[in-house]
């Protein structure tokens, strides 16, 4: 009989049945989330828990006298995170939705009754009225006749053979409207049910009134115990002071829900930024990194000149490189600063045609290397295959035997043929 309650159409829930609802849906997702991970067990439970939050949605509604159009504010949190739960969005993300969509089932939930009836946990509807009717079938109540009561066990076994009481007799002839007792043996059943259902409003009348008034009722404080500094009592003080001011409260309830939903919101759609922007940044990291490794992992080409020193090529850049030189790692000589060592501002060859080396740089092996920028990377190669010798930092660099071991390698034949 609960699933039944749960997935009516026509009845009528209280907020916080609808509450207790709106909340198992979200754990039931959580757990699902937690257990299973981006798995179509999530999706079942987010099927399953629609229609069951939307129905209660609705009965809340039936029993606010509001559009059925506002069940939308329960059902689409709960759309929003089972699938952010599938697709394993950010902790803060399904966090935000999770208060935002409990602060849209206390909106519904602080809606008022439009009338005050008499609910079954949280539940009036067909299916409680169906067992309220059943139950009353069975229940029995002795007729009731002029203000006498018959009995009804000797209506249903009347005696046999039973002579005539003179003042029964008398008192039939002085109440003609009165029926025989000889015909309610047949109308038994009608009556008893007629007085049954009777009974049974006045009592649910009278329970309702008895309800409210227990309800406006104030409660008693001991102004004694409350000056002494009681709890009890001070809540006692606070509840009555809610009772007088209900209306006010109800409507301070519904703004405060209000913008607690209003702040989730904004806080979801910043966070929801935040985490493609994260996504967006660490794609360019990624790219930047690349872009850094890849001149590192350049292979460089190697050539070594009879006079004791390596002609390479890294990329289009040019290098020389020789050994000779004792130290710390440190930088000889950069033509963007013109700071350094002034002999290696220039190498200059036999010929007296001249190149600046963009950086000379003495490194932690001991050898020492000058770059060439890539513009003077051909004319330099063929001088050097070609000329007697060159003076760079100091050293003069003989060139005899050069293009000879140039011409071994392929990226310098190249070079030199061009």
């Amino acid at each position: 009989m609960l699933v039944k309650t749960l997935l009516c159409r026509e009845g009528r829930d209280t907020g916080l049945r609808l509450m207790a609802i709106v909340f198992a849906a979200f754990a039931l997702l959580s757990i699902a989330a937690l257990v299973f991970p981006a798995s179509i067990i999530i999706l079942i439970a987010t099927v399953v828990s629609l229609p069951i939050v939307g129905l209660s949605a609705m009965r809340r509604l039936h029993d606010a006298n509001k559009t059925i159009t506002l069940m939308l504010v329960c059902l689409l949190p709960v759309l929003i995170f089972g699938v952010a739960a599938y697709f394993e969005a950010p902790l803060g993300v399904l966090a935000g939705v999770f208060l935002f969509g409990l602060a849209c089932g206390g909106y519904l939930s602080f809606l008022p009754t439009k009338n005050h009836i008499q609910y079954a946990l949280g539940y009036y509807g067909p299916h409680r009225v169906m067992n309220s009717a059943q139950s009353a079938m069975h229940r029995r109540q002795d007729p009731v006749m002029q203000g006498q009561a018959v009995n009804v066990s000797i209506i249903d076994n009347p005696p046999v053979n039973q002579p005539v009481n003179p003042q029964m007799a008398k008192h039939d002839a002085y109440t003609d409207d009165v029926e025989p007792i000889h015909n309610l043996k047949h109308d038994e059943s009608f009556i008893s049910q007629e007085f049954d259902v009777a009974d049974e409003h006045e009592a649910v009348s009278s329970n309702l009134s008895a309800k409210r008034e227990r309800n406006n009722q104030p409660l008693y404080v001991d102004q004694d115990a409350l000056q002494s500094g009681s709890i009890t009592e001070l809540a006692k003080s606070w509840i009555n002071l809610a009772k007088l001011h209900q209306q006010k409260l109800l409507f301070a309830g519904k703004i405060l829900a209000a913008v607690i939903a209003l702040g989730l919101l904004i806080y979801l759609v910043i966070a929801l930024i935040n985490a493609f922007s994260s996504i967006d940044d660490s794609d360019t990291e990624a790219e930047m990194s690349q872009g850094v490794i890849e001149p590192v992992s350049m292979s460089r080409q190697m050539v070594k000149l009879p006079d004791g020193f390596w002609l390479a090529l890294e990329g289009d850049v040019l290098i020389l490189r020789w050994l000779g030189d004792a130290g710390d790692t440190q930088n000889l000589w950069r033509l963007a600063s013109a700071v350094g060592d002034k002999t290696c501002a220039e190498l200059e060859f036999n010929d007296g045609s001249k190149f600046r080396p963009m950086t000379v740089d003495l490194l932690a092996d001991g050898a020492t290397e000058a770059r060439f920028t890539p513009l003077d990377k051909n004319v330099m190669v063929n001088n050097i295959a070609l000329r007697g010798d060159f003076k760079l930092c100091g050293y003069k660099f003989s060139l005899k035997g050069s293009q000879a071991a140039l011409m071994k390698n392929p990226q310098f034949e190249t070079l030199l043929s061009q």
